[in-house]
């Protein structure tokens, strides 16, 4: 295991969980006599001498500093200490406080001690080096050697030296050392005390990313990361699970943990992980994760064994465990992303947009990954998915949690899984159009990646049925909107033996030029013989009840006599298939050329929900989409949008306004030359089509082309879990009010009043389609109150 300096959180939080420490100190520089015999000195750049500011222990360090580097100036800034205490027998570690002002991403500590003689030829080199962060701290852990090289004895020390390379710091260079002590086995690690660490060095990130404010977007931006990394690592060790090697923190699935940005993470509650669910259901956590002591190797997150509730078990097999990914973001998208201000006035919030953060974003969920490599300041999250089949008894499941790395003591975290005695059934409750057709958007590329066998876009193909399996455990169907008769139908009639088969499209159709007849002529012998086939293989495999054709795909007003003329003949050709379209028709129908479609589907933005009325009172149906608008305050599912909106977007608010469906164009843009198949750093392009990041991509390809889920499609899915939990707490309801369900233990009325409130979604959920929860406690709440009520309702 590679070791590296800890985190000033882990100290931090150390003061209130540690016993005294029995370090042997070597330097702390708080006498006067200690200060004196620093060897002081100025010139050709570089600076030491004692220091009162940032500092880690007590009031005083030793700083060493050097001018910005220039060919030709100080090649090595350096200080040497001769040692109290030259006899190290007993000892295993030597600590270091380090604080840095000014430094450089790849800056580098480098030490070596040597014999009382001072002969370096004779001694050791200090392994690891210490990666010094631009602005902020370290605590250097250095493992002594069990065998003392170049002669050497460990009962013969006799100085220390410190050095820097000059040109790694071209902006020059402000280090100071303190609190330099040994420690034997089994001894905690020192933590930093005194006025100036409270003052300086916890602040020094946040005051440092003001000062340079937008001036150095890449240094201000990795030391917010630090101050957030300090304020995680300072919960995670005052949890009940405090790990003195591997931070530990939570997550819910409707949150993005950046890696090397924003860390929306929370301490372990002492009941460690809960998870409610009904049968059929899929519901997330994450398991966030960050090194201390040291860099750490192998971190995995898994299950001890089942989980036992009353006399029954939970199988271990329902519950995965796995590393997330991450893609690189290289510049601002052309939109921004959403955020909550609270305020004083219902609903206790305003959403407002920002620019999101240029770097990497967590989105795939790497299945294949079991164990990774956490570094430095990086930040983990591992995703726990629970599945709760259907066959489950209702009741409370009890287990454990395992976070683990080698050669660390792992951190075993209580997993509560309670089973709700309902289950959401297998397809969705809202009736969805959401293609799966691998394709590539990037032009400069398409042919390229086309002819290449191990592109995403063919090696998926490898693992074809186990695709359709995985979609199918998201609601979504292997269908193209877009398709002139490619539909794999084994997979629909196999999805169709399974219960699982949800709506799919015949085929797409484009409006002729014109109406004249050779225009309609040239249409018809280009859009018929494709649906003609379809048609008849849906009706030969008894399928045609889960088929539509979609078409004139956002069609505009002067193209609809055009799409009025081929839609009647479309209408007498294939009876009894809806005709789905988002043909931009304000009126939806109603006194329009288009009243014949049967489903009309405006983008989210554009829903006005009297017309909606009317066009539904005209008998058509009103869906809904999303592309790559609308952009924030409305919900959408970016890679940088905040991951509760695809949830609130499939969920709350389609409760709220009841969409008759939801479209989405593509979920299977794949532009990256190759599969992923290491991680949780991949080389995936984010970029999907002008500059929009995840936009028609919510999977991923694994090794040798197998499906890999991302946290937008989770939410999705979870979205619609949610709004099949409204769906059934409308029946109930209904059942209720029409006598056919008798309440026993429970006010009726009261029960209905209940019932009535979480329908219409309280407006501290969903205001508006722009206004609507950031905080996924609010959306649990809802949630958990209509399973109450379905509950109660038996």
């Amino acid at each position: 295991m590679q070791k590296r300096g800890v985190s000033a959180s882990l100290v931090l939080a150390m003061l209130a969980f540690r016993a005294v420490v029995a370090e042997t100190v070597l330097f702390d520089f708080e006498t006067e006599d200690e200060r004196r015999a620093i060897p002081a000195r100025s010139g050709e750049g570089v600076f030491v001498s004692a220091t009162n500011g940032m500092v880690a222990s007590g009031r005083y360090a030793l700083r060493l500093a050097a001018e910005p580097w220039r060919k030709g100036n100080g090649g090595w800034p350096n200080v040497t200490l001769n040692l109290p205490v030259t006899d190290w027998r007993g000892y295993d570690r030597l600590v270091v406080e380090v604080v840095s002002r000014i430094g450089a991403p790849r800056g580098r500590v480098f030490g070596f001690i040597a014999g009382p003689d001072g002969d370096y030829r004779r001694g050791w080199d200090i392994r690891p080096m210490l990666s010094i962060p631009r602005c902020g701290y370290r605590q250097w852990v250095i493992p002594l050697p069990k065998k003392w090289p170049n002669g050497m004895s460990a009962e013969n020390v006799g100085r220390l030296h410190f050095c820097t390379k000059a040109s790694e710091f071209p902006e020059g260079m402000e280090i100071c050392f303190d609190r330099i002590a040994l420690l034997g086995k089994g001894e905690p690690l020192p933590v930093p005390q005194g006025p100036c660490w409270a003052r300086e060095i916890v602040s020094l990130a946040a005051e440092e990313a003001s000062r340079l404010g937008a001036a150095n977007v890449a240094v201000s931006k990795e030391l917010s990361h630090f101050r957030d990394y300090v304020r995680f690592c300072q919960l995670a060790n005052r949890s009940a699970f405090a790990s003195p090697d591997i931070a530990v923190g939570m997550a819910t699935s409707m949150e993005k943990v950046l890696p090397r940005g924003r860390i929306s993470a929370r301490d372990v509650p002492d009941a460690g992980f809960r998870v409610r669910l009904a049968r059929d259901e899929y519901e997330s956590v994450q398991i966030v994760t960050a090194a201390q002591g040291c860099d750490l190797s192998n971190v995995c997150v898994s299950v001890e064994g089942e989980l036992h509730g009353d006399g029954c078990v939970f199988s271990a097999t329902n519950i995965v465990c796995a590393a997330v990914g991450y893609v690189e973001t290289k510049r601002l998208p052309p939109y921004p992303v959403g955020f909550n201000d609270p305020t004083d006035d219902a609903p206790g919030y305003v959403r407002k947009v920002r620019d999101p953060e240029i770097g990497w974003w967590p989105d795939p969920i790497l299945g294949f990954l079991g164990k990774v490599s956490v570094e430095g300041t990086d930040v983990q999250s591992f995703w726990v998915r629970v599945h709760c089949p259907a066959g489950q008894k209702a009741g409370e499941y009890k287990g454990v949690l395992r976070v683990s790395a080698d050669g660390v003591k792992p951190v075993r975290i209580p997993l509560s899984v309670r089973v709700n005695g309902f289950s959401v059934g297998r397809q969705s409750a809202l009736p969805l159009a959401v293609a799966f057709a691998p394709a590539v958007s990037d032009r400069s590329v398409y042919t390229k990646r086309r002819k290449d066998p191990l592109a995403p876009v063919n090696m998926w193909k490898r693992h074809r049925d186990e695709w359709t399996d995985f979609l199918a455990d998201y609601f979504i169907v292997p269908d193209n909107l877009y398709h002139a008769g490619g539909l794999d139908f084994d997979a629909l009639e196999r999805l169709g033996k399974g219960n699982r088969l949800a709506l799919f499209n015949l085929g797409f159709w484009n409006p002729p030029d014109s109406t004249n007849a050779t225009d309609m002529a040239k249409w018809r012998d280009k859009t018929l013989p494709n649906l003609r086939k379809t048609y008849a293989e849906a009706k030969r495999r008894g399928l045609l009840d889960r088929a539509y054709i979609y078409g004139s795909d956002e069609i505009s007003k002067d193209k609809f006599a055009a799409v009025a003329l081929a839609l009647g003949e479309l209408k007498s050709e294939f009876p009894g298939v809806p005709f789905l379209t988002t043909a931009k028709d304000k009126a939806l129908g109603v006194g329009s050329p288009l009243k014949d479609f049967d489903w009309f589907c405006p983008e989210t933005r554009f829903c006005d929900f009297d017309k909606i009325k009317a066009s539904r009172e005209a008998g058509h149906k009103v869906w809904w989409y999303i592309c790559c608008f609308p952009h924030a305050p409305y919900a959408n599912m970016f890679v940088e949008c905040p991951a509760i909106e695809g949830r609130v977007l499939m969920g709350a608010q389609a409760v709220k306004y009841r969409p008759d469906g939801f479209l989405y164009y593509q979920i299977s843009v794949w532009n990256a030359p190759r599969c992923i198949d290491k991680g949780p750093f991949t080389a995936f392009e984010p970029n999907s089509y002008r500059g929009n990041h995840g936009d028609g991509s919510w999977t991923y390809v694994g090794p040798d082309g197998i499906p890999l889920s991302s946290i937008r499609l989770e939410n999705f899915r979870d979205g619609l879990e949610d709004y099949a939990y409204a769906k059934l707490l409308e029946q109930k309801l209904g059942e209720v009010e029409n006598g056919k369900l008798t309440m026993k233990n429970v006010d009726g009325a009261v029960w209905r009043g209940r019932a009535h409130k979480l329908l219409d979604v309280p407006r501290k959920v969903v205001d508006t389609m722009t206004n609507y929860t950031d905080d996924p406690a609010v959306l649990y709440r809802w949630r958990d109150a209509m399973a109450d009520l379905i509950e109660e309702a038996r």
